[in-house]
This record gives C-alpha cells, sequence and structure tokens, in this order.
C-alpha cells in the first residue's frame, strides 16, 4: 500500500495545512486597547452595515431614523446590491402616490391589486374574495406581482394605517399559498413613525400605525436605528431637531429655535405650507411681480386617462408650468451624465430661470452655473412602455409648497408656517427639511407641537 504522507497541523497558523513545517519566526502581538477595540467595533458594527448583512441575509427588516440620516441613501444601496448581484426580484412601494414616484416605486394598493382596501369592519376573507371576483385586468396583474415578489420594500411605512397593512400580509399568504408571514416574502420597511402619520378618513378616529398591526408582530422585523444625522451638522441644531422630534421645546432647545423667528424674510426663500391654497396663492403672487411675458409650458401625456390622472395628481412637477425669467424654481429629479463626478442637478436644488424657449429652459443655480433644462418622461410603470407617459420640464415655482410634498428634500433655506400643522410629526418634517440653523426661519412662534405618544413608546428601547 502506498505510504502517503498525512499533512500536519500548525496551531500558530491554524488555516494552513503542510508537509513541512516552515522555518519559526519570533512574532510579537500586540492587542488592542478596550478604547481601540470600541472604536473599531462603533466603525464596523454600525446601524448601515448590520442593516445591510440583516438584509442580506434574507430576514424582514425595519429600517428607521430621524430625518436627514440617510433612510433613503442605504434602502437604494440594498436595492442596487441586490440588483447588480441578480439575487432575488425587489418590488419597491410606498403608501401613496407621491411616496411611490419619489422611491421610483408604485403604490401599494397598486402592486397589490387591491384597490382602496377592505371596507371598515369587512373581514379580509371577505374582501379577499370580493377582488377575486372583479374582473378588473389591474386587479389580476397585482395578485400576479403578488406571487412572483421575492423582497416586498414598502417606503414610508408610517403613512400606511395597520389595517391595510394586515390585509398586505394575508393577501400575501393567501396568494403565495404559505402560511407564513407574508407567504414567505421578505419584507424591507422604511420610514419614521415620528414623521408623517398614516392616513385617516376623520380627525375624531384615532391614528392607525402600521406598528400596531397583528402583521407588524407576525413579520418579527429586526430594527435598525440611524443615528448620525447627515443634513444637518450643528451639533446645537442637531440636537435641538433630536428635542422638536419628540415635541420637548424647552430650555436651550426653546432658545435656540426662538431665535430663528423673522417677520420680514427675503422674498427669494422658499416658504412651507400646511395647505395648498396657501402654497398657490403666494407662488401667484411672486410669479405676477416679476416684469416681462408669462410662458405657459404644458406637459405631453399618453396612455390611459386614469394612469394619466394618477401622474398629474402625484407628481411634484405641475401639468401646467407657469414662468418667467427671474421665477424661482425647484428641480424635482435628480439628473446625472456620463463622465461627470457631480450630478448636472438634483431634486430639491433651487436655482432662477434665465430664458425660457419652447424646447429648454435655461436655469442658473445658486452656484452660478447655467443649466439647460429639457423634458423629463415619467412613466406610470417604467417596466410597461404602453402606460401612460408625462413629459415635462422637471421644475416647479419653488417660492412656497406645502410640508407634505417637501418630504425627503434638502433645502438650503425655507421660511416655515407651522402654525397650522395639526397632524403628528408634520411641524418635525418641515423644521428637518433644513440645512442648518441659519437657514431655518418661523413666521410666527407656534403654541406646541403635535407628536404622537403612541409612536414615541414604539421608539422607546429602541435606540
Amino acid at each position: 500500500m502506498e505510504n502517503i504522507q498525512q499533512p500536519t497541523f500548525n496551531a500558530e497558523r491554524p488555516g494552513e495545512l503542510f508537509g513541512e513545517t516552515p522555518k519559526r519566526t519570533r512574532e510579537t502581538r500586540v492587542l488592542p486597547s478596550d478604547a481601540e477595540y470600541e472604536a473599531l467595533t462603533n466603525v464596523v458594527l454600525t446601524p448601515e452595515n448590520l442593516f445591510h448583512a440583516s438584509a442580506q441575509a434574507g430576514r424582514n427588516c425595519f429600517l428607521t431614523g430621524a430625518g436627514g440620516t440617510g433612510k433613503s441613501t442605504q434602502l437604494r444601496a440594498f436595492i442596487a446590491d441586490l440588483a447588480a448581484g441578480h439575487q432575488r426580484r425587489v418590488s419597491v412601494t410606498a403608501p401613496t402616490g407621491v411616496a411611490a414616484l419619489n422611491v421610483g416605486g408604485m403604490t401599494i394598493h397598486r402592486f397589490c391589486g387591491m384597490m382602496i382596501g377592505p371596507a371598515a369592519g369587512q373581514s379580509n376573507e371577505d374582501y379577499f374574495n370580493q377582488l377575486q371576483r372583479d374582473p378588473r385586468p389591474s386587479i389580476k396583474a397585482g395578485f400576479n406581482r403578488v406571487r412572483r415578489c421575492e423582497v416586498l420594500v414598502i417606503d414610508e411605512i408610517s403613512m400606511l394605517p395597520g389595517r391595510l397593512f394586515d390585509f398586505v400580509e394575508f393577501l400575501f399568504r393567501r396568494l403565495r399559498g404559505r402560511d407564513v408571514p407574508f407567504g414567505g416574502c421578505q419584507v424591507i420597511a422604511t420610514g419614521d413613525f415620528l414623521q408623517l402619520p398614516p392616513v385617516r378618513k376623520s380627525e375624531t378616529e384615532p391614528y392607525d400605525w402600521a406598528f400596531q398591526s397583528p402583521a407588524w408582530a407576525a413579520a418579527e422585523f429586526r430594527t435598525f436605528v440611524l443615528d448620525k444625522v447627515r443634513r444637518q451638522d450643528e451639533p446645537g441644531f442637531v440636537r435641538a431637531l433630536a428635542d422638536f422630534r419628540v415635541g420637548r421645546v424647552w430650555g436651550d432647545t426653546a432658545r435656540i429655535l426662538q431665535s430663528r423667528v423673522r417677520s420680514n424674510p427675503p422674498s427669494t426663500m422658499s416658504r412651507l405650507f400646511t395647505h395648498n391654497v396657501q402654497v398657490d396663492k403666494w407662488n401667484h403672487f411672486q410669479l405676477a411681480e416679476l416684469p416681462g411675458e408669462e410662458s405657459v409650458l404644458t406637459a405631453q401625456q399618453t396612455g390611459p386617462e386614469l394612469q394619466r390622472e394618477y401622474l398629474t395628481k402625484n407628481l411634484l412637477t405641475p401639468e401646467t408650468l407657469h414662468l418667467k425669467p427671474g421665477a424661482m424654481v425647484m428641480f424635482t429629479v435628480n439628473k446625472n451624465e456620463p463622465g461627470r463626478n457631480e450630478p448636472v442637478f438634483v431634486n430639491g436644488q433651487i436655482g432662477t430661470v434665465l430664458a425660457v424657449s419652447r424646447d429648454s429652459v435655461l436655469v442658473v443655480a445658486k452656484t452660478g452655473v447655467e443649466i439647460n433644462v429639457e423634458r423629463f418622461t415619467w412613466r406610470y410603470d417604467n417596466n410597461d412602455d404602453s402606460s401612460a407617459s408625462f413629459s415635462q420640464f422637471p421644475l416647479r415655482l419653488a417660492w412656497a409648497m406645502t410640508i407634505h410634498k417637501a418630504q425627503g428634500l434638502t433645502l438650503d433655506a425655507a421660511y416655515l408656517d407651522i402654525r397650522a400643522a395639526r397632524e403628528p410629526g408634520q411641524a418635525y418634517v418641515a423644521v428637518s427639511r433644513v440645512r442648518s440653523l441659519a437657514g431655518l426661519n418661523f413666521k410666527e412662534w407656534f403654541k406646541g407641537v403635535h407628536v404622537s405618544p403612541e409612536a414615541i413608546e414604539f421608539y422607546q428601547g429602541k435606540n
């Protein structure tokens, strides 16, 4: 029998198998100090890294954090990683049309084919049977998406009522034929329950938070709280925003914010209001004050009427754009070009119109750079060339906008009127859009801030 030499194991180098022992050398090992070890751990075991590891492993995850902590950035990175590796199909959804278009997805209602959801008091089973009897193609298409879905992303989860979240979970189980949470589909939820609340039909109804639903408990989400604010970098302002988020507006926080009350801000500063009628009134007034002839640019639309109506209602860019040279405008999309390190323009960037023609709008950014803006085309369904399209210059008048439309934006400066902010988290959304304390301006001091005690209790122990 052939004599086979067995490899030996070197305890000094546990990963190495060999037949001949190499010459040993003296090694001096210096172990890290406790402080160095803690610093290294803080770098490696960040909420961002832990989220990606858990999400890549297929776990249900809830990615949350205050405004400006990078939730959208981390979500886009996760989606890009899966797409690059051709691992799993990701379906991106959101509770409202505005949020869905911002994240490049579709509403959760449309994705699932569930229409408006169960009526009050209607059981999941009864509503499911009702949908099955409905012959509309949109319902069948939604059911097929649910069956094929591998990773479901729900962005801005705070705006999704718990009752609808429960039905989504039920629908996934029934259509996929597996009696496990969401039929075995991975769910990634993102958002902040201390910002915009779930939609409700009456002010007398309590808020129906998704985290209070049986589906939330069944999903067994791993929660990752992003704690590094990236939008603002002034420690005092960051602390004030953290207090404002949970309704603590007294002491140093009150003194810092009260110092930002301004009665006569520059007319060129963007204003955030609670209602559309205030926004339209101020934008029309400012445009009328400018000399010169007004240009009216109308969106070019194709496709089914209901889909066109959806785009018209939910896009930041208006169907009819009224402009003059000197008009203050905001870009409503991001534009990148090959070979450029920096984007041409970004969503939320402010500029001033220099000239308007039929095919382009010349805008000068605050940096002095002139940008030639051409029409941009949005689609109701990016995977369906026959779906509705909406082609318009990606701009909107920026003297004023609603707090709701400002969700997800970053502003260098803003003039806020939050006295009529009655929804919990609405005032915080407005204040946290602004990049610096110097850019924050209040019309008047407010009597109080509306926050949700249920949301505060939910976050206790998760930080």
